[in-house]
């Protein structure tokens, strides 16, 4: 799986072991259908929006559909060092493991994919610096088309690191566009968490650059506290500290939100793909 983050020599080897088995989705990540993942193919629909809002995508079916099913759109994080792909991956074994469901894997504006597709946008520096108001836009316009494409009648939006703050800005920005969340990993006080990765890289000067994206945080009083969400993080997470997932969690209690934090023992910042992230997507899908 690809770190979102642009880490320093030590930190990239210290996660080597953990990269290499999630970006191959070892049997240990796999779902308890792990064959039937493997037979679904990916439906026929591969882009979604128009021009400067054009995103590639993955999407598979459950076996068994019902005329309204569940959608759920899976964003990626920010990637630094390959092309992603376990937003696909994760697509395909949602399909599987949960009925109803059209699970769709969603590039994130201006990233390529390992076969080529790339979407529309700017990609940026892939150091939080591409949550902007335009990104987070095509994705929520990717949300309501999707939704109408499939006849959903549920949207559930899960993200991973940077992902995960883009997704939390498509609360913010557009309170009606997703019916539930998952935020993993999120760096969701933008600001603090680029001042943070500033001391975590010994002062590279790449994090003392300004930048456009916009702050979940900073936008958390415009969401729709009846919209269940919830926040996912690794005990061990030194890239994404369980602090910034605490944060927003308090900011929307405060609002008496339902939200709920789960923070999971031992693990670090690649975590998307463990059994444990899928088992609380499945609530979410029947919640409401």
């Amino acid at each position: 799986m690809p770190l979102p983050l642009r880490y320093h020599l030590s930190a990239l080897l210290g996660f080597a072991a953990l990269l290499t088995s999630s970006c191959q989705g070892n049997s240990a990540n796999s779902p308890a259908g792990g064959g039937l993942a493997e037979s679904l193919t990916p439906d026929t629909l591969e882009w979604v929006g128009q021009k400067t809002q054009r995103l590639h995508l993955r999407a598979f079916r459950s076996p068994k559909l019902t005329s309204r099913p569940t959608l759920v759109v899976i964003l990626h994080g920010d990637a630094p060092f390959r092309p992603p792909e376990y937003q696909y991956t994760l697509a395909r074994q949602l399909a599987a493991t949960y009925p109803n469901v059209v699970a769709v894997g969603l590039l994130r504006p201006g990233y390529t994919d390992a076969q080529g597709q790339q979407s529309a946008g700017t990609r940026g520096e892939a150091t939080g610096d591409n949550y902007t108001a335009a990104a987070v836009d095509a994705v929520a316009a990717a949300l309501r088309e999707l939704r109408e494409h499939y006849h959903a009648g549920r949207v559930v939006v899960a993200g991973h690191s940077g992902g995960a703050a883009i997704a939390a800005n498509v609360l913010g920005r557009y309170p009606d566009r997703a019916d539930a969340a998952l935020l993993a990993s999120c760096p969701c006080d933008v600001p603090r968490w680029r001042s943070h990765m500033l001391q975590l890289e010994e002062g590279k000067a790449i994090w003392k650059k300004s930048v456009r994206s916009l702050s979940p945080q900073a936008l958390v009083g415009n969401v729709d506290v009846t919209v269940p969400i919830t926040l996912v993080v690794g005990q061990a997470d030194s890239v994404t500290p369980p602090r910034f997932s605490w944060a927003y969690w308090e900011a929307l209690h405060q609002r008496r939100s339902l939200a709920k934090l789960v923070q999971l023992p031992g693990q670090g910042h690649e975590l998307f793909l463990l059994p444990a992230v899928r088992q609380q997507i499945g609530p979410l899908l029947a919640s409401r």
